[in-house]
């Protein structure tokens, strides 16, 4: 073989080497990361929602405990109030479903990068942690969600991947270690109200004022109102769809259960519906809870919105059968006692969902029950004190009767 030859077979191999050497690089250079779950595939390659028995969520300075009781699912750090059954499954089924959008290759000490540092003194960096455990209190899975990404989804870390973190598709919103978050917010519904009576402020034995109407489509009268009292309706017609969309804020503790019976502001009001039934409702104003920063007082948190306890008793008297018109056929007698039982039934029901919420103390804004806190004399109409003698403005004395008003002539000056 020529020399020639032997060069010609050398470069052929340097360059045969090369090109391995160069797919063995591009194999390396994918831009995938080598993590155990990857772009594309769900966060969990196995997720037993079904299992799930207890959620625990802690954040920065709160933290929950959803937990299920008798096959209801109920908020620990609210006396076992019921939680939203539907945002713990929808969670759930996130947890199950949610894909990855990106995998980076990071142990779990990267993680302060992502935040997700449970040791971080700020919220922007400490993260959240989930743990689903199963009925015997079993670890399921525990999950780190960090911070949101700019593009979407979230930072998110497997206790149990150490190989990575991942850019989620979805960002959990809902995963909040807030209990309030996750109350059940089924409330009153007071429909068709029929009278509303309320107490004295720190009087719940004196009637204040009665409102009483005798149909659905009345207006309201004003029991007891003398010649003198004319019913404001700009503010009487709207209690007639009084408390019929009302939401609380939050559940008291227990222990405020006591102290709403012993309040110093107590008041009662009782409404009364013409589907028979009665609400006798307690309310007191809640303490506020706001501690100014020490530091830097004015930076400390708003003021709060004026907030209420309130307590309810809830009964009924439904009528046991339909009156029946003198000329009804009997062809059409069936049909309205059907829709009369069915009526029946709903009402029924509605007592039995409402009666639920008789053992707990509600904190609800000052705005959801405004009209019950006004005294008689708000609820009565301005317009006749229009028409008589105006007081004299401020800082003046009303001149004696019979007197003269000595008047300035005019005034010009020449320039």
């Amino acid at each position: 073989m020529s020399k020639k030859s032997v060069i010609t077979l050398w470069i052929i191999a340097v360059l045969l080497g090369s090109g391995v050497t160069l797919l063995k690089f591009r194999k390396y250079d994918t831009g995938e990361a080598k993590t155990q779950r990857s772009r594309g595939q769900t966060l969990l390659e196995l997720f037993p929602a079904a299992d799930v028995a207890k959620i625990q969520i802690k954040g920065f300075e709160e933290s929950v405990t959803l937990a299920k009781k008798d096959n209801n699912w109920v908020v620990a750090q609210r006396a076992d109030y019921p939680a939203n059954v539907a945002t713990i499954n929808a969670l759930l089924r996130t947890v199950e479903e949610v894909k990855i959008n990106n995998a980076i290759e990071a142990g779990p000490s990267y993680g302060k990068r992502f935040g997700i540092d449970l040791t971080a003194t700020n919220k922007a960096d400490h993260g959240t942690e989930l743990t689903f455990l199963n009925a015997k209190n079993e670890n399921i899975k525990t999950l780190f969600l960090g911070k949101e990404c700019e593009g979407g989804g979230r930072f998110i870390q497997n206790s149990a991947d150490t190989s990575g973190i991942y850019v989620t598709s979805e960002s959990f919103p809902t995963a909040t270690a807030n209990p309030k978050a996750w109350l059940d917010d089924s409330f009153l519904k007071v429909e068709k109200i029929k009278s509303i009576a309320v107490s004295a402020a720190g009087k719940p034995d004196q009637l204040d004022w009665k409102l009483i109407r005798v149909t659905e489509t009345a207006e309201f009268t004003l029991e007891g109102a003398q010649d003198s009292e004319k019913l404001d309706n700009a503010l009487s017609t709207p209690m007639k769809s009084l408390l019929s969309m009302a939401r609380f804020q939050d559940v008291a503790p227990t222990e405020e259960v006591a102290t709403l019976e012993k309040a110093a502001d107590r008041r009662i009001a009782t409404i009364e519906t013409i589907d028979g039934f009665t609400y006798v409702i307690t309310l007191a104003v809640k303490a506020k809870t706001d501690k100014p920063d020490a530091a830097k007082p004015e930076d400390g948190p708003p003021p709060q919105e004026d907030a209420y306890n309130m307590a309810v008793k809830v009964t009924a008297t439904l009528a046991k059968e339909r009156t029946k018109a003198a000329d009804e056929k009997p062809e059409d007698a069936k049909a309205k006692d059907e829709e009369f039982q069915t009526k029946i039934k709903v009402l029924e029901e509605k007592l039995k969902v409402e009666q639920a919420l008789q053992n707990n103390v509600f904190e609800v804004s000052k705005y959801t029950i405004d009209s019950l806190l006004k005294s008689r004399s708000e609820l009565l109409s301005k317009a006749a004190d229009n028409n008589g003698p105006q007081p004299p403005p401020a800082g003046l004395t009303p001149l004696p009767s019979g007197a003269l008003e000595a008047v300035t002539p005019p005034i010009s000056i020449e320039q």
